[in-house]
C-alpha cells in the first residue's frame, strides 16, 4: 500500500516567510502577475546517504523558473525512506506592477533553490516512488512537472534496489509488476518528470557500471511511462561527497565484473561521458572516453555476438534530419574506432546513426515552449545493442 508523504517542520512555507510580497496587492485574471495561466511544479529532493548532495543544476533550474514566470507553486518532498513533504507555496508573485513581479519572481526562485539544496532527509533509507506522487499531487490542470533530484536507487519495497537482482530486471516486467500491485504513481498522467543526477552516487555505494545505470534509467522510464508520463533526464551528473550525519541508507548491489551486462537491453552512453566537442564526433577529453568505453570491452568480447553501435543527436531545431544523421554516423564511428584501439576485435562491432529522428526522441523545449539546450543534450548519445535487442528496449 502506498503511504502518505508526512509534513514535516519547517514547511517549505514558513522557511520563505523572509521573501513575503513586499507593496504588491492582490492580482486579478488580468495584470503583470496573473494566476490565470499558473503552471505548478513538484520536487523531489534533499540530501539522502550514498548519493551526493544535491545541488540544483541550471536544467534543474530551468524548470523551477518556468513554473516561477507563471506564477505557479511549488510542492517539495524528501525521499526518505519515509517520504517527508514540505508543503506548498507560492513560486511567483501576485503583484500588479510589472517591476515589483519581476524582483518577487526572481527573489522567490532564489529561495526556493536555495531551501532544496539545504534540505536533508531526517529518515532512514530512500523511497523515489511515492514521494514521486506526493509531489505530483497538486499540480494542477496544466504542470511544469515534476522535478527529481537524486540517483534513482530506491531502497524500500516495492521498488528495492537492494534486492540483489532488481537492477538488472528487465524494465518493462519491473513496470508491469508495480502496475500489477496497484503501486504506480497515481498523478503522472500527462506529467514530464524531469530528474537530474540519476545513477550518480556517492558515500559506501559502489559506482554503477554503463550497463547498470543505463537499465536504472531504462526502468525509471518503463515506470513512468506505464503511469502515464514521460521522463526527461537533465545532463548534468552529479558529482561530489554525500552530506554527512544523514541516516543510513543500505547500498545496492553492483556487478563484480563487466562482464555481466545484460545485453538483451540496450546499453545507453551519454554525451556527458563521452564528451563530444559540440558539433564534431571529436572527443574533447580522450583519456575520459578512452575510459568509459574500457569498462565495456571485456562484456563485449564475452557476448561474442556482433554489436551495433548507434548513434543519436539532438534536433536543436533543425528541420531536416540530414546533418545529424551524418553526425551521429560519425559519432558512433569514432566509439568504433576507440573500442578497436583498446583491443576489441572490428569483427564484433559494427555502426549506425539515426539523427534526431529515432523511437526515444525526447523534448529539447522547455514548460514554457523554448528551445532547451540542456535539454537537448538528453538526445546526444552512443547505444550499443546486441541482435535482435530493438533501440529503445
Amino acid at each position: 500500500m502506498r503511504h502518505p508523504a508526512r509534513l514535516v517542520a519547517p514547511t517549505l512555507a514558513a522557511a520563505l516567510v523572509a521573501v513575503a510580497l513586499v507593496g504588491c496587492s492582490s492580482s486579478g485574471s488580468t495584470g503583470a502577475c496573473s494566476q490565470t495561466n499558473k503552471r505548478n511544479i513538484g520536487v523531489v529532493a534533499g540530501d539522502t546517504a550514498n548519493a551526493p548532495a544535491v545541488e540544483v543544476t541550471s536544467s534543474a533550474e530551468e524548470q523551477l523558473k518556468a513554473s516561477s514566470s507563471s506564477n505557479g507553486s511549488v510542492t517539495i518532498v524528501i525521499p526518505s525512506g519515509t517520504p517527508e513533504a514540505r508543503g506548498t507555496t507560492l513560486l511567483g508573485s501576485t503583484a500588479n506592477d510589472a517591476i515589483v513581479c519581476t524582483s518577487d519572481q526572481r527573489d522567490k526562485l532564489a529561495s526556493v533553490t536555495k531551501y532544496i539544496e539545504s534540505l536533508k532527509a531526517s529518515k532512514a533509507q530512500v523511497d523515489f516512488l511515492d514521494a514521486i506522487d506526493a509531489s505530483a499531487r497538486s499540480l494542477g490542470s496544466d504542470p511544469v512537472g515534476v522535478l527529481v533530484i537524486g540517483s534513482g536507487l530506491q531502497t524500500v519495497d516495492p521498488l528495492n534496489f537492494s534486492v540483489a537482482g532488481l537492477l538488472s530486471a528487465t524494465p518493462k516486467q519491473v513496470a508491469a509488476d508495480l502496475k500489477s500491485k496497484g503501486e504506480l504513481p497515481t498523478n503522472l498522467k500527462g506529467v514530464t518528470v524531469y530528474w537530474a543526477g540519476m545513477g550518480d552516487v556517492a558515500g559506501d555505494q559502489q559506482a554503477l557500471s554503463i550497463a547498470e545505470r543505463s537499465n536504472l534509467e531504462a526502468i525509471w522510464n518503463a515506470i513512468i511511462t506505464a503511469a502515464g508520463g514521460t521522463l526527461s533526464l537533465l545532463p548534468e551528473p552529479a558529482s561530489g561527497a554525500a552530506a554527512s550525519g544523514l541516516p543510513a541508507v543500505t547500498a545496492v548491489p553492483v556487478a563484480t565484473a563487466a562482464t555481466s551486462t545484460d545485453w538483451s537491453q540496450p546499453v545507453v552512453v551519454r554525451d556527458s561521458d563521452l564528451l563530444f566537442t559540440k558539433n564534431t564526433a571529436t572527443f574533447s577529453d580522450p583519456a575520459t572516453a578512452q575510459k568509459v568505453l574500457a569498462a565495456l570491452v571485456p562484456a563485449i568480447e564475452q557476448n561474442g555476438q556482433v554489436i551495433t553501435i548507434t548513434g543519436t543527436a539532438s534536433k536543436d531545431q533543425a528541420t531536416s534530419n540530414a546533418s545529424d544523421l551524418t553526425l551521429s554516423e560519425q559519432r558512433a564511428d569514432a566509439v568504433k574506432q576507440a573500442l578497436v584501439a583498446l583491443g576489441v576485435s572490428a569483427s564484433l562491432l559494427k555502426t549506425a546513426g539515426v539523427g534526431h529522428d529515432w523511437c526515444g526522441f525526447k523534448s529539447e523545449t522547455d514548460a514554457s515552449g523554448k528551445y532547451s539546450e540542456s535539454l537537448a543534450e538528453q538526445n546526444r548519445t552512443v547505444i550499443l545493442t546486441s541482435p535482435g535487442v530493438a533501440l529503445c528496449g
